[in-house]
């Protein structure tokens, strides 16, 4: 499918990736998918090191938007504030629906100018939440500090990664995606100890400053590998992109506009598997002490677990890709819930020590490959020229069911519904959405996978 002059910015920075359908060369090699090898991802790697490198920057500094990073601080802010957890958690929910509710719309913003200060605003945005946090003196600062957090860090970083990856790459585009989506992991790898390490020696305002200080000077920095553009004659690409339309057969297009889009078949038929995982897993990790109390493991014991929780996240990334470039986004997506609902069953049937392993570990493989999946299927399903919009409407809806999982597992707690009657419903759940997912992929047979391109 040919691309659109709206993406034109992507053109003009990254011109000469081979595996982008951004090249401008007729004469460029078509090249095949590449394997889930180690040496065909450093291949990959080399061959177009700037936009991949950029997205995983993008996606590194999220983690200051994310659940994992801003619970580190839970204890202090509980503390300084004298807020109970459910007071916490009702101001962070609160917090995260209103992000929620601008994301659908300040995401598609990124259309109408460059992916360079697109992100300068969003660092902006994203450096003026940690400094409120900073300097943070009650409830109602707090859940400012939250707003700019969630809708910059983990809405609008992530939006902006994923969506110029996504529009950069043809050839290979999950394989693209899973690399980027690495940031995520890497994050949650080496964030949390450093991060503790520095409240316990500088304090939670100053850590507030000195790691949020750190990512985004990183991401600054990762700008300077958007190189210069090259000269290419704008007729000359509106031409061929031109005779790209008259030789491509067009996919079907609804008719735009958010409404439209939530009537469209196709996206309700997928998101109730998109949805599932985010929702069911921050929910149950918001609640793992609970959790642990149930199954009686100690929380040496689900740290320890939670290692084959990354290690697994990390795996299932590196061969999303892959299978999505193989297979196409809608054929791989009704399997993708299978590995969170058997951990959801463990945990509902089973007891001992030993489940602990296989619930984090297939948890982490649910997470990554929705992660990498999605971006592809919005592609697949609605083409690049409306990704960011429709993006923009679901990482909306994505930081919404985040923020009303822990609250809502939370009620049901304290109605005295254990978690692992919880975790049987979401089982359930699961099934459901995989059977509507493969109703998708019944519906997408034509649908090919991206290992074949259109050159401008």
């Amino acid at each position: 499918m040919a691309d659109d002059p709206l993406s034109s910015d992507a053109r003009e920075y990254w011109p000469t990736c081979p595996h982008s359908d951004l090249n401008p060369s007729r004469d460029a090699p078509q090249r095949e998918t590449h394997g889930v090898s180690l040496k065909n991802y450093i291949r990959f790697l080399l061959d177009c090191p700037n936009p991949l490198a950029f997205g995983m920057a993008l996606m590194l500094a999220s983690s200051l938007g994310q659940t994992y990073f801003i619970a580190i601080f839970g204890v202090s802010l509980r503390s300084e504030f004298g807020l109970t957890d459910g007071s916490l958690g009702a101001l962070y929910a609160g917090a995260t629906v209103i992000s929620a509710l601008t994301l659908s719309r300040v995401g598609r913003w990124i259309d109408r100018t460059t992916v360079p200060r697109f992100t300068v605003a969003v660092v902006s945005m994203l450096a003026l939440g940690c400094l409120t946090m900073y300097l943070c003196t009650g409830p109602v600062s707090l859940v400012v500090a939250f707003f700019l957090l969630r809708l910059c860090g983990q809405g609008l970083m992530v939006h902006t990664a994923l969506t110029a990856t996504a529009r950069t790459f043809s050839v290979n585009r999950g394989t693209a995606i899973s690399i980027v989506a690495l940031g995520l992991p890497l994050g949650e790898a080496i964030l949390p100890s450093l991060t503790v390490f520095a409240i316990l020696t500088l304090g939670w305002r100053n850590t507030w400053m000195l790691v949020g200080s750190g990512l985004l000077l990183l991401v600054l920095l990762s700008l300077r590998l958007l190189s210069e553009p090259r000269k290419v004659k704008e007729d000359r690409v509106r031409t061929r992109m031109e005779e790209a339309r008259e030789q491509s057969p067009q996919r079907p297009m609804p008719a735009s506009g958010e409404t439209s889009l939530w009537r469209d078949r196709r996206f309700q038929l997928s998101m109730p598997a998109i949805l599932a995982s985010p929702f069911i897993s921050t929910g149950f990790f918001f609640h793992q002490v609970r959790l642990a109390s149930e199954m009686r493991w100690s929380m040496a014991w689900v740290a320890t677990a939670f290692v084959a929780y990354a290690v697994a996240r990390v795996a299932g990334m590196i061969a999303a890709g892959p299978l999505i470039d193989r297979f196409a986004a809608s054929r791989v997506l009704p399997v993708v819930l299978i590995p969170q609902m058997i951990a959801l069953l463990l945990v509902a049937m089973l007891g001992g020590d030993w489940v602990a392993i296989p619930y984090f570990a297939l948890f982490g493989i649910t997470s990554a490959l929705v992660n990498v999946l999605a971006t592809a299927l919005w592609v697949e399903i609605f083409g690049p020229n409306r990704l960011a919009s429709v993006r923009a409407s679901v990482e909306a809806m994505n930081v919404l069911a985040t923020g009303a999982s822990p609250l809502l597992l939370g009620l049901l707690i304290d109605a005295g519904v254990a978690l692992a009657h919880q975790a049987l419903a979401c089982a359930m759940y699961c099934l459901l959405a995989s059977a509507l997912a493969y109703r998708l992929a019944s519906e997408s047979k034509g649908v090919a996978p991206s290992v074949s391109y259109t050159h401008l």
